[in-house]
């Protein structure tokens, strides 16, 4: 069994769950600053319960941490623990800019620790053949890939825990970092690294830092073109949606972390199906990395990435113009 401790319990929660049940997998310890929150999740699954990483880092039985506390802290916390010899899994995106990605990728080659990034839509069954599938040439030469949502988040949502959200420093920016990030990465995986992007964004209707609207056009080595839309002022949380298309087909993906989708191109569906999806959550993935040393979906350079498109969506839009990627 491979030991696991979950540091911030406010999101962390879910993932405590997951990790009870999964196989192969153990809940040794929950972690967060908030005393009652540690006991009432430490409580609910029957494990110990702390308010101090030091402790949970001195257990031996804890292999792997799993740190889903706000976006700002992850590698600063990711540090600490790879220093400490466990392995380390944050949650998306990996921290707020690529330097801090750095700092803890470097810590965790030195420490010679492994590093995942939880991205959960990887691990959906059709989100996985739609890669798989272009991986492969099956939708032939691509054309556009598309990430889109309208979702709404009340000003209180911004309020709510010691309102880090909607801020550069511990969220890194707005819709399209916080809740725009897992479409990012999904972007990125069927698409490849753009070369160059323009970007707009906007505080529409939300008092925060950060945008809560944000767009932006992406040319990619290919030849290919792709488009992000991401905003929390629509007035219901309506969809999170991906679309990829080349010369041989296309998928429309209805639902991104459900996997509800459309297949346009004779015979694609068919051999869609065929692709077997062998991972479904990133416990399982770092389980699979340690007892069999099989390669992690999102390891920390592959989860820079998305930080990286971030700074130069960013950086776009400060600029008002179209910027290269660096």
């Amino acid at each position: 069994m491979i030991g696991f401790a979950v540091v911030g319990l406010g999101m962390g929660r879910a993932r405590a769950k997951q990790i009870v049940e999964t196989a192969g997998a153990e809940l040794n310890m929950v972690v967060d600053l908030n005393p009652e929150l540690a006991q009432k999740v430490g409580e609910e699954f029957g494990v110990p319960w702390t308010i101090s990483l030091k402790e949970a880092l001195g257990r031996a039985e804890v292999q792997v941490v799993m740190v889903m506390t706000p976006s700002g802290l992850h590698a600063k916390i990711g540090v600490e623990v790879a220093r400490a010899g466990k392995h380390v899994i944050t949650t998306k995106p990996m921290d707020v800019s690529t330097a801090a990605c750095d700092q803890l990728i470097g810590a965790c080659d030195e420490a010679g620790v492994k590093l995942a990034v939880d991205y959960q839509s990887r691990y959906v069954d059709n989100n996985y053949r739609v890669a798989e599938a272009l991986r492969l040439g099956w939708l032939g030469q691509p054309i556009l890939g598309e990430v889109r949502f309208k979702w709404f988040r009340s000003q209180d949502y911004f309020r709510h825990g010691t309102g880090w959200r909607g801020t550069w420093a511990m969220d890194g920016g707005g819709s399209l970092a916080n809740q725009g990030s897992h479409l990012l990465d999904l972007l990125l995986w069927f698409m490849g690294d753009p070369v160059r992007v323009y970007a707009e964004t906007a505080i529409m209707n939300h008092q925060i830092e950060t945008e809560d609207l944000g767009m932006a056009i992406l040319n990619f080595p290919s030849g290919a073109k792709g488009t992000i839309l991401g905003t929390t002022t629509f007035p219901a949380s309506q969809y999170f949606s991906a679309e990829v298309h080349g010369s041989g087909g296309g998928v429309l993906i209805d639902a991104v972390l459900e996997g509800r989708m459309r297949v346009f191109g004779e015979g694609l569906e068919e051999k869609l199906n065929n692709i077997a999806n062998p991972l479904h959550s990133v416990i399982e993935d770092m389980v699979s990395a340690l007892e069999k040393g099989t390669p992690l979906r999102v390891d920390g350079r592959e989860g820079r990435r998305t930080v990286a498109l971030l700074e130069n969506l960013y950086a776009s839009a400060k600029e008002g113009r179209a910027v290269a990627c660096r």
